[in-house]
This record gives C-alpha cells, structure tokens and sequence, in this order.
C-alpha cells in the first residue's frame, strides 16, 4: 500500500488512534523498522567494548577480549560508538605488523566490502557526521595516555559527540596532569552544557542536528562519578571547583517554561544533588585526611546553592551519612576543641561545668558538627540504623553517653545483604573513640556483655590497634581524637587487683584468640597487623592467614625475584603495608659497630619489590603512591644505616638511593610535594653528618674545611633541587571558567615544605636559590597565608622559621641591593595590611639554638668564616646596616 494512501487510511475517522503527525511518524518507524535497522540492540555496550579496545595494550589483553571485539565487528549500525570502533579496527588492522597474533577480528573487518563502508559513511554524513569527524575522534583515541587524548579532543572548537567525552573519563584511564581536568570542565561547560530552552530557540544548525550534544541528566551523572574518582586521585583540591560545576548545571535544570517540565527538572535536580554529595564524601587517594577540607568545602558549595534557591532541593538519608562522614574527618572546630579540653581527663567524658560559663551553655552546645547533623536527619524523617550509631560514636556521642570525637575516616558502611554488619561497625568505633588500650579494651567487653555477639576482624582490627599505638609526648598540645596516639591512663584510685582485672591482652595473646575463633585478618585489621609487626616473618604469617595465595607470600620474602604477575595476585593495600614493614625494619646505626648483611638489605628489596609491582603502564602504578613516600621516608630517617660503615657513609649512600627513587616515582606516579621534603631532609642528614666528621678542622682557613662540599655532587643536588620545585610550583597554563575558581597549583605548597627546601639549600650552599625562595615566598603572600590558616598556628610558626633560616644562614651573604629590595618588599606588604616582617636578630639566635643536632650552629659558623674571609669589610659594614634596620 503507498505511504500516503496508508496515512490517510488509518487517519481517516474521529476516533483515529494517529490523529498527529508526531504520533504517525513514530507508528511509521516501527512499522517500517528503520530505526530498528539503524541501531539495532546489541547484547553489549558499543561504548564499551570500545573501552575494552582502548584498555587492550598487548597481545594477550586482545585475546582476552578477542570475544567482544569480534562481537563488534560483526555488527551493523550506525551508533556511532560502534561505527567509531569499526572504523579504529579497520586502521589497526591496516597498521597491524607481520606475525602479530590474530584475535580473529580482522578477517571481519576485511569482510565489510568498500561499499558497505560507504553506505555506513554516507548514512551519517546525512546526519551531520562526516568521515573527516570519525577520522579526528580515532586520532583522540590514539593518544598514547589520558593526558594527551583530552589535549588532542580540546585542540579544535568543534563539540565532539558525548560518548567521546565520557570515553576518555573511563575508570581505567591513566591522567598525570592536572591540566587535564582544567581543560575538561573548560570544554564541558563550553560544548555539552547548554539549557534546553535555550536549545529550543537557537538558530544554530549544530545544536538543532545534532541535540546529543547535550549532556541528558543520566550522561552528566556518569560524568560526575568517573570525574570525581580522577579528581581525588590526581589533584584532590579542584574537587571544589567540580562542585561549582555541578551546581552550574543544576541551575540550568531549571530554566524551561511548562509546569509538567519544571517538575521534572526538580527531580533530576534533587537526583545530581544528593548523587554529588555523595560523591565528595570520597577520600583522596594520598592524605585523605589533610585533603578532607576540600571534601567538606564541595559539600558546602552544594548546600549554599539549595538554600538559595526558590525551591530548596531535598536532602536523602544517603546524602546526611556523607555529609557526616566527611565532618568527621575534619580537624575540631574551635568550640569541639573546648569541649575536648573538657573531656580530656574524665572518664566516661561526661560534662562538668567550671565556671560561670559553662553553666550557661546548654547540652546541644557541646555536640559536634557532626552530632548536630544526625539530628537533622532525624528531624527529617528518616531512621538512625547501626551505621549512624558508628558515627556518632566517632562524632562524640553514643546513645546520649559522650565519647571522645575522634578524627577519622568514617569506617565501612555495609549494604544489601551485609546491612547488619553495621552492628560491628559500631562496635568497632567504639574502641577506636577511646584514648588508651585500656579504655579501649572496656568497650571491647562491654559490647560483647551487652549483646552476646562474637567480635569480627573490624572490631579486632581496632583493639590492635590501639595496643599497636604510640604513647603521646607528655608535652604534645595534641587533645584526645585529634590523632591515633595513646594518653595516659588516670589509674590511682584504682587497687592493683583493679588494675590487672582491667588491663588489656597483649597482641599476640588477642591475635591467637582471634584465630581460635575462625576470624580470619582482613581489610585494614591486616594492612595495621603487617606493617607494625615484630619482624618480617610475623608479617608473612599475618599474610599468609588471612588467605592471600601462599605462593605469592612466600615470594615477598628477602632475596626472593619474584615477577610482576605474582605480585599482582596481593591486594595493593596488603602490599603496601608490607613495604611499610621492610622500611620500619631497617636497622639503626647507633650502638652497633657491624649489622647482618640480610637487616640491611631489606630496604633494598622493598624498593625492588616496588618498582616490580608499580610499573607505569599500569593504573595502580601510576596513581599509587603510599610505597614510594615509605622508602624516601624511611630514607630520611636520623641515623638508618644502609651499608655497614660510619655515619656520613650512610648518610650519603641514603641520599644517592633517596634520588634514584625520586627518579623511578617521577616516571611513574609523577611527582609528590611529600618526596621533596623527604629529599630535602636527607641532604640535611647528609649535610650535618658531614659536618660533624669536619668538627676539627680549620673553619678560619680560606683553603679550610669551610671550602669543602658538605655532599658529593653538590651542584647536581642543588639544580635538582631547583628543578623539583618549580615543577611543584609550575602554575596552571589553561583556561578556566570563571565560575569554577580552580586552584592556580597542582600541589599544595606547605610551610612546612618551604622550610625543609630553605635548609637544603643552606647545606647545599646555594645562596641564589634561598634568594629565589625567599622572593617567591613574598610574591606568594596571600596564599602561603591561606595554606598556613589551614594548619593552624603552626603554619605561621612554619613560616616565620623559614624567615629566620634565610636571615640565617643567606642574609649576612647578601648585597646591600638585595637587602634594600627584600625590605623595601616587606614594608610594601606591611602597608597593605600583612603580618609578615622580618625576624630580630634574636629571634634568628634562638633560631639556630633551637636545632638538637647542632647543626644549625654549626652551618652558621661556617658560612660566617667564609664570607669574612671573602670581605671582612663589607661584612662587617652590612652586620651594622642590619643592625640599624631591626
């Protein structure tokens, strides 16, 4: 029957089921199955076996995957994920060498005739995709890494399609730069972030052709995730800057016409809220804790922007729990640390009122940020479970008995079918929200007396732990929960029967309990037991029981070669606890006049190990830094003894490994503001080991001991040094929208990195790089003076210390032009309302006394000879100048 006669059969009469054009046409479509044709169902996503492709680096991945692939290309449609990844097929398949091992697919890709090639392509040119575009989006995808692909897809104005847009955020990517986010959230909000009413009137033929374009709600939430993972992995402060780009897009939801429309965006509105904050509740993957600011302040980002709005969006239960689960990594607030101060020596922690004030402060005054925001969850109708019990516990309080807010990240939360695992969560945060193995060991029992149960790995994992757990400084300003050291215990009413019926087991005593008991260590109740343990052979059998393959274990031992793929088989994190343990282990120098051959090599070993499991094709190995801080850590460590000789042959044999492994981690996971100072702490080590051998020598001689390198290869130490710091310091390059107010640093400079760097380079003796830090310090005032904010009062301590360090051991060095531009600068910053100045010379004397090793005193004393030697004159003229200027 003609099409025509057809519309008007079935149209024809008032009761006609197609009375509109836009109802025929969809009748007409599935009638005729074009569309079905088109984009027929596959029992695979086009998008991602095209991942799969992309992930396949050798031959072996290609085999594995060989199914899918062949799957691919044996269909026809017109996806364009699925055309794209035909079409990337044909040219590897064109580029594939001679005796490459064939995974079947290219015998299906010759059989697609030049004919069919040209229907396909000139089907999708009618649509507005053209074969130059699918040619441009295979040269993205053959990037060598993450970072190149979004340069080469931000490289032309031109919106690509979705699909490529979330390809390259794939969970398996591997990013280095943080530029790369920079760009993406630039060519996201430029590209695929447009209201639909705007849409709906554009004259603009390229959003009208080709609407998918636009990210739908489901696409920008797929964004969200895979983008938030990236974010915390490689640059944890921009996820701020991710929250204002949720928020823009949330508010453009809301800009449409019909009542019908409107609500519906609500919905998809509260869904990208509560799915974001979520979201940030996640931790950075390296200093989770430090980096939980950045957590909180996405959070906030989102909060502001509902209560702002009309109609504010709805808070689920989901979202309360993150919410709460990132406060409770936070550092106390100033009113929590009152109430700290409070608790700190009572046991149980109840409320006690000192003075007039307290007297006047009411019970919800003394709750946490935390405990205030579980009881707005409750007022909003929703119930507390186990899961909320473990948070209070964690926030201050448990069933209305106060406990010690500890700073931590929030434990496990169980869902599904091991929902009621949460009782053991509970349970587990209870002992961790104690101050000492002893109180810990009550709660342990209380819970058991109180409900019957049997503990599990969590709540033993945290009784290790506590009995694992350093005694606090009896001079440490450190509250109970502000860290996971120990405080005393507050025992002299108690008799010594008391005394023995309340002490806790020792760990192995509570380990082989736990073992009777069938419970197996696990999660981190294994990763603590590893890494503290006795002795290496401890932490093996801890390993080996919480059955992790045998065959691997063994192949951790010293001496042993294992291969990557054995490696692979131990959980990363059980691995990782393992390095720790080989670097805690190694032995101490002092005392000792000759160490077992096998102590000192497992430092060594553990940096074997480490280069055989992360290596950079990887994504663990370009992503997993917890192993490469250990070895540069433990390397720093006073007094470790590498080789079996005196001090300042290890110092310096530390230093040598310490720069071979900052080499290895740069080519793998990049570079980390934490090996700096780890580096920089080892030349001081090295330098004042040096020092000490040269304590006799002739500091007055111009052709003296003064004259002598204090390390080998001191200008290469020194360049490096350099390099490495304006690399951490290299500011952002690309664009940015303005809305989102992304950091201008990938790395966050510290204060106390400043003053780490400002020493090696005294030891190194590099004046001008003291100068050049020193002026960069002045240049980057204000946001040294937020990075110091966030520590706390030790960062302006941190900051006037790397002051007197440059008056120390540069400032008599320097020309009067440079002492007249750096005080002309402080004066300029005075004026403009800082509280930066330079220090007295009393304060740079109590400086230098301050250093138990001598070394301070020492370089001074040295430097000091050298130039009066140089100019005694002019030295002596600058010392009177100085002395005018304080």
């Amino acid at each position: 029957m003609p099409t025509a006669r057809l519309k008007a059969a079935t149209r024809s009469g008032p009761g006609s089921l197609w009375s509109t054009d836009q109802r025929w046409s969809e009748i007409l479509a599935r009638m005729t199955g074009s569309s079905r044709r088109r984009y027929p169902l596959m029992k695979m996503s086009p998008s991602r076996i095209l991942q799969l492709r992309l992930k396949s680096k050798n031959d072996d991945q290609k085999q594995r995957y060989a199914f899918a692939f062949r799957y691919a290309a044996r269909s026809r449609n017109e996806r364009l994920p699925a055309l794209t990844l035909q079409l990337l097929l044909k040219r590897q398949q064109a580029a594939m060498e001679k005796g490459a091992a064939d995974d079947g697919v290219s015998q299906l890709i010759s059989a697609i005739k030049p004919a069919e090639w040209e229907d396909l392509l000139n089907s999708m040119a009618s649509r507005g995709w053209s074969r130059e575009q699918f040619d441009h989006w295979i040269w993205i995808l053959a990037g060598e890494n993450g970072d190149a692909r979004v340069e080469r897809l931000v490289s032309t104005d031109e919106p690509k399609p979705v699909f490529l847009l979330l390809l390259l955020l794939r969970s398996d990517e591997v990013f280095r730069k943080a530029e790369s986010f920079k760009l993406l959230l630039e060519y996201t909000s430029k590209n695929h972030i447009t209201p639909r009413s705007t849409i709906a009137i554009t004259a603009d033929a390229t959003w009208s052709a080709k609407p998918n374009l636009i990210l739908t709600v489901p696409q920008f939430l797929i964004l969200l995730r895979r983008l938030t993972m990236h974010v915390q992995r490689v640059w944890p402060q921009s996820v701020v800057g991710v929250a204002r780009f949720v928020a823009g897009y949330i508010k453009g939801l809301s800009q449409h016409m019909s009542d019908g429309q409107l609500q519906s965006d609500y919905r998809s509105q509260c869904e990208i809220f509560n799915t974001a904050l979520f979201l940030f509740r996640r931790p950075a993957t390296n200093h989770p804790l430090v980096n939980m600011e950045f957590n909180w302040r996405a959070q906030k980002v989102l909060l502001a922007m509902s209560e702002a709005m009309e109609k504010p969006l709805i808070i689920n239960q989901t979202s309360y729990r993150a919410i709460r689960q990132v406060l409770a990594g936070l550092k106390k607030s100033n009113e929590e640390k009152r109430v700290a101060m409070r608790y700190a020596k009572p046991w149980p922690p109840y409320r006690q009122d000192f003075d007039g004030l307290d007297a006047k402060r009411t019970p919800e005054d003394d709750l946490s940020r935390s405990i205030r925001a579980g009881k707005l969850m409750t007022e909003a109708g929703y119930t507390s479970d186990h899961y909320d019990l473990a948070l209070d516990t964690l926030s201050g309080m448990n069933a209305g008995s106060p406990t010690i807010q500890t700073r931590s990240l929030a434990p496990k939360e169980w869902k599904d079918d091991k929902d009621e695992w949460n009782f053991y969560s509970s349970w587990a945060m209870s002992i961790r929200a104690t101050r000492n193995p002893q109180e810990a060991w009550q709660a342990f029992n209380r819970f058991a007396l109180k409900t019957g149960a049997a503990p599990n790995f969590q709540v033993y994992g945290e009784m290790f732990y506590k009995l694992q757990t350093r005694h606090a400084d009896e001079d440490s300003s450190v509250l109970p929960g502000d860290s996971r050291e120990t405080f005393p215990v507050y025992d002299a009413n108690y008799s010594e029967y008391e005394l023995a019926r309340l002490s806790p087991p020792t760990l192995a005593e509570l380990y082989d309990h736990m073992i009777s008991q069938g419970v197996k260590p696990e999660g981190s109740n294994l990763y603590r037991l590893v890494s503290n343990a006795g002795s290496v052979e401890e932490g093996l059998r801890y390993l080996v029981d919480s059955g992790i393959d045998p065959v691997s274990v063994s192949a951790l031992a010293l001496f042993k070669e294992p291969s990557h793929q054995t490696l692979h088989r131990i959980p990363l994190m059980a691995f990782n606890s393992y390095i720790q343990l080989l670097c805690r282990l190694q032995p101490d120098r002092r005392a000792r006049e000759r160490i077992n051959t096998t102590e000192l090599f497992r430092i060594r070993h553990a940096y074997k190990l480490v280069k055989l499991r992360l290596v950079p094709e990887t994504t663990e190995g370009t992503t997993f830094r917890p192993p490469w801080c250990s070895l540069l850590r433990s390397l720093a460590r006073p007094y470790i003894a590498i080789q079996n000789g005196t001090q300042v042959e290890n110092d310096i044999q530390a230093l040598v490994m310490s720069i071979d492994v900052i080499r290895t981690a740069e080519k793998t996971v990049g570079l980390d503001p934490d090996f700096f100072i780890y580096l920089c702490r080892t030349i001081q080590k090295a330098a004042v080991s040096r020092l000490d051998s040269l304590a006799g020598s002739q500091w007055t001689s111009p052709t003296g001991a003064e004259q002598t390198p204090l390390i080998p290869s001191v200008h290469l130490v020194s360049n490096m040094l350099g390099l490495l710091f304006s690399k951490l310091t290299r500011p952002m390059t690309s664009g940015d929208p303005d809305s989102l107010n992304l950091p201008d640093l990938v790395h966050s400079i510290n204060p106390a990195l400043l003053h780490s760097y400002m020493r090696a380079l005294a030891f190194v003796d590099d004046k001008d790089g003291m100068v050049n830090l020193a002026g960069w310090m002045l240049a980057n005032r204000s946001y040294l003076e937020e990075e110091a904010e966030r520590i706390g009062q030790r960062g302006q301590t941190l900051i006037a210390r790397t002051l007197c360090a440059f008056q120390a051991f540069a400032g008599p060095g320097l020309t009067d032009t440079q002492h007249e531009d750096f005080h002309s600068q402080m004066e300029r910053l005075a004026e403009a309302g800082g509280s930066w100045r330079w220090p007295t010379s009393e304060e740079v004397d109590a400086y230098i006394q301050t250093d138990r090793r001598g070394g301070s005193q020492k370089l001074q004393q040295r430097l000091l000879a050298r130039w009066w030697q140089a100019s005694p004159t002019a030295f002596s003229g600058r010392e009177e100048m100085e002395a005018a200027q304080m």
